[in-house]
């Protein structure tokens, strides 16, 4: 059954799709039980696993023993990577990229087997376990930015929890009947930028129910110059261009992929209103496509040397750009804000991190957007031609 409600025994699912586990094993648990780690431990020697954790490390949950210091030793000493997060309350577990199970237990005995727990289990249900996936590493990706900069305070090491073994087991002597105040010590990364406004399972079915429509691909951006050769902020487009290449647009290799009547947002490498170095969306033109006659050859007016190297080229059958300097255009950064990764095809709905979607057109003179993100850059470009006006170069003109 490839989607299953878990309503008791979640230890029993789990366990099962341990059991099978060839690669790796992926958990988000804020609290973890020493039988369960012992168990999963296990596994992770015996089948050679991958295992990466994300769970609390707060003081008050070892010393009121919801959560056990001794399995995640155990665990570390099985080769498992564990992070710890503060303000966690996520139940998922993902096992070899083809199990995911979307629960409300935590990996103690009590959840897995004693409480009222309900969960989801997902089988070679590929949309809705790469949305599980992604969501794991997103979260992941941004722990390990916090713990780069705050001297690994979310990376638990087996010298972490040797030392907080001591403070708890001191703790826990000196408590007495009369003892109400919590020891409120918390390790572990500490993130601001949380989205709180729908849970991992929304987002795991809008991944796998989610509009083809708007996911379907759109048109280009069109990269300009380069990060050595930024273009002036502080100028237009129409000057950078002469006769001859004012209706074109030039690759270093064949473009056939670009078609007749493809719209290609031109995005100079420039630098936006804050002067951060991002692609700037100044215009968008209407391609005539590619054909095999579309390359420079020798020497003429306007020829110039950078045509040595992105000798191809694609004519506009129009071209509209925001008038004036290109910081009035519109910032990738913003873009990629705004509508994050469903600016392109292979992001669309997931949870890429911010840091990693910047970097998705480094190196490229083209990149192909989703429907959506055309549809989106269109009325941007709109609200910009409204704001600073429009300049058109073209037959059409």
């Amino acid at each position: 059954m490839p989607i299953e409600l878990i309503t008791e025994n979640h230890g029993d699912v789990l366990r099962d799709v341990f059991s099978s586990s060839q690669k790796s094993i992926l958990i988000i648990s804020p609290f973890m039980g020493r039988t369960t780690c012992h168990e999963l431990s296990e596994y992770i020697i015996k089948h050679k696993l991958e295992c990466k954790i994300i769970t609390r490390f707060y003081r008050e949950d070892f010393i009121q023993n919801v959560s056990s210091l001794d399995g995640l030793l155990e665990l570390k000493k099985s080769g498992a990577v564990i992070y710890a997060l503060i303000g966690l309350h996520t139940k998922l577990y993902i096992i070899d990229d083809i199990f995911s199970i979307i629960t409300s237990a935590n990996y103690t005995y009590g959840g897995m087997y004693n409480n009222f727990e309900l969960g989801v289990k997902v089988e070679d249900e590929q949309d809705i376990t790469k949305s599980c996936i992604n969501y794991f590493h997103d979260l992941w990706g941004k722990i390990e930015v916090f713990n780069t900069n705050h001297n690994n305070v979310a990376y638990i090491t087996e010298d972490k929890i040797e030392t907080e073994k001591v403070i708890v087991n001191k703790s826990i002597s000196s408590r007495t009947k009369g003892t109400v105040n919590r020891n409120e010590v918390k390790q572990g990364a500490k993130l601001e930028d949380i989205n709180h406004s729908s849970d991992l399972i929304e987002k795991a079915l809008e991944q796998k129910y989610k509009s083809t429509v708007s996911a379907e691909v759109g048109g280009w951006l069109k990269f300009e110059a380069d990060a050595q050769h930024r273009h002036d902020p502080e100028k237009s487009y129409l000057e950078s261009i002469n006769i001859y290449t004012k209706t074109k647009t030039f690759f270093p290799t064949r473009p056939v992929g670009i078609k007749m009547e493809h719209k290609l947002f031109l995005s100079l490498v420039s630098y936006d209103n804050d002067g951060v170095a991002t692609p700037v969306i100044v215009g968008r033109g209407f391609s005539k496509g590619f054909n095999k006659n579309n390359i420079v050859s020798g020497k003429f007016n306007g020829w110039e040397s950078w045509m040595n190297d992105y000798p191809y080229y694609v004519e506009f059958e129009k071209l509209e750009l925001i008038h004036g300097p290109a910081k009035n255009g519109i910032s990738l950064l913003e873009l990629y804000r705004n509508i994050k990764g469903d600016i392109y095809p292979s992001t669309f709905k997931t949870s890429i991190p911010f840091e990693k979607l910047r970097q998705y057109h480094y190196q490229k003179d083209k990149i192909r957007i989703t429907k959506y993100a055309e549809e989106y850059i269109d009325k941007i470009i709109e609200e910009r031609f409204e704001k600073f006006g429009k300049d058109i170069i073209g037959t059409n003109s």
